[in-house]
């Protein structure tokens, strides 16, 4: 599983070949439920979407950050305000899906149509896309959805039919990851930060520990699934064909080996200029090579780098971490 490519697979490809979608859309009521791929941030949900979405049957978008709010007024509202790239996600998507293309041209016309629909609930604007994709199937990530209860709820009830993808990364190399990130941030969310510390500081394990356990309070109501990015690492055919066998999709050879090419993916890398965002930062960075590989052995036991004073990881963390077979 990459740090920060799409081209771990296989060879770079153009980004802009999408596989068209269907001249027919499906009425609302025919189109499948959403697959929703979840995690704490630098996961690597995103590449994972690319991955999915490369799959015959499935369509993957960027995030959409869908669970910050009720409707499409009130979510666009939100975007507004935001210091980050939240809305870029959706926009690109519309546009892609829509409205012509990923463009600047097609990025105002995706504005546009939003703004026409903003007294549509998020629920029904997630089903118009999920019809307009039809017969593929949404493959929607997230890696900031699981970091608060209150959005889990509302994406259990905006889909509650949905199965829900989690996948894990080992929080040594999630936190190496994330705390090389946020030393260049000026705005850091405050999911990332423990306050325990004076000034509160960037804490990668405070993110990776409310996501883990969050979504395993969900896995009594959800379908739900647990994925690791040392699994796809080290048995990348056997665990997307589980995957997608799980997920009730095809996972012959010539479908996983197009899935080995992400890069294709028409998402992959960064949109046009109006709303160039909407995937992780761990898929658009050059990392060195020492950040992204696997973590050593006695890892969560050991002197956390991106810490000054020497301590390791919580127990807490530890035990979820032993839990979830690291």
């Amino acid at each position: 599983m990459p740090g920060a490519t799409w081209t771990t697979r296989a060879a770079a490809a153009s980004c802009g070949s999408a596989r068209p979608v269907p001249a027919r859309r499906r009425s609302v009521a025919e189109a499948p439920s959403p697959i929703w791929l979840l995690g704490a941030p630098f996961s690597g949900v995103t590449w994972l979407a690319g991955v999915l979405g490369m799959h015959p049957q499935l369509y993957a978008t960027p995030q959409l950050h869908l669970t910050l709010a009720d409707d499409v007024g009130n979510l666009l509202e939100v975007f507004a305000a935001s210091q980050g790239e939240h809305g870029h996600g959706l926009l690109r998507a519309v546009a892609e899906i829509a409205c012509g293309g990923q463009s600047d041209a097609g990025i105002e016309a995706a504005r546009g149509w939003l703004d026409q629909r903003r007294r549509l609930s998020t629920g029904a604007l997630l089903q118009e896309l999920a019809a307009r994709v039809a017969p593929r199937r949404l493959v929607i990530p997230d890696a900031e959805t699981a970091l608060r209860s209150y959005e889990l709820l509302r994406l259990l009830r905006l889909t509650p039919q949905s199965p829900v993808v989690q996948l894990l990364r080992h929080p040594w190399t999630q936190g190496r990851l994330m705390s090389s990130w946020c030393r260049e941030r000026l705005f850091v969310p405050v999911d990332y930060k423990d306050y325990s510390q004076d000034p509160p500081q960037v804490e990668p394990q405070v993110p990776w520990l409310r996501a883990q356990i969050n979504l395993d309070r969900i896995a009594a109501h959800a379908r739900l699934r647990r994925i690791t990015a040392e699994a796809l690492d080290r048995e990348f055919d056997a665990t997307l064909a589980g995957l997608c066998q799980w997920l009730g999709v095809d996972a012959d050879p010539a479908t996983l080996a197009l899935m080995a090419d992400p890069g294709r993916w028409p998402y992959a890398g960064l949109g046009p200029a109006a709303a160039p965002g909407g995937l992780e930062p761990d898929v658009l960075m050059d990392w060195p090579a020492d950040l992204s590989a696997q973590a050593p052995a006695g890892s969560l036991e050991a002197p956390l780098p991106w810490r000054a004073d020497g301590m390791g990881f919580d127990a807490q963390v530890r035990r979820l971490a032993q839990d979830c077979g690291y």
